[in-house]
């Protein structure tokens, strides 16, 4: 945690009434924080994927995160059916948000300067959302566990794909219709 920072920004907005600043490690802090509707901020890029699964998954998700990434794991969350980058998170991910990736940041516009990439992702959560988001993750993970195989021989399910070849939408429909078989 940047002591630093934390002093400048209890300074920079102590006469904002809506502005609350929570010190501490956001993995252990923010479960027992109520839900807010807008995240924003730099993630560590150590903790970036555990945060927003652990975000997406809270009754009510946040309405809007605009976040810093590593670009490799930006990659990852916005990736499209097919690919490499495309996995279980970006399904959980993409079921719960629209993702635009808002720019790129090099290196030196940070200090100190990381040894990576940086990216700009808006989530923006979408207005109709499935319940049961935590067993829904855990089947497309289920899924995801032996990606080279068929889905019919890692799930109950009588489908020829690939966990990679499934939409977020028809990953959704799949669970409706054998999720709870798992």
């Amino acid at each position: 945690m940047d002591q630093g920072l934390i002093s400048f920004l209890h300074e920079e907005f102590k006469n904002e009434p809506r502005f609350r600043l929570i010190g501490g490690d956001a993995l252990k802090t923010l479960p027992g924080q109520p839900p807010r509707p807008v995240l924003c901020g730099n993630l560590p890029y150590s903790i970036s994927t555990p945060l927003l699964v652990q975000l997406t998954l809270r009754q009510p998700p946040p309405e809007t995160a605009v976040v810093t990434l590593q670009k490799e794991v930006a990659d990852r969350f916005a990736a499209e059916p097919r690919t490499c980058e495309y996995g279980a998170v970006t399904v959980l991910l993409q079921t719960v948000f629209r993702m635009e990736r808002l720019r790129d940041l090099p290196p030196e516009v940070f200090y100190p300067r990381p040894r990576v990439d940086s990216s700009v992702l808006r989530l923006t959560r979408r207005t109709s959302l499935p319940g049961d988001l935590e067993n829904f993750y855990a089947f497309v993970r289920k899924g995801f566990s032996q990606r080279r195989k068929q889905l019919k021989r890692v799930l109950p399910v009588d489908l020829a794909r690939r966990a990679e070849e499934l939409d977020p939408s028809e990953w959704w429909q799949l669970y409706e219709r054998h999720g709870r078989e798992v």
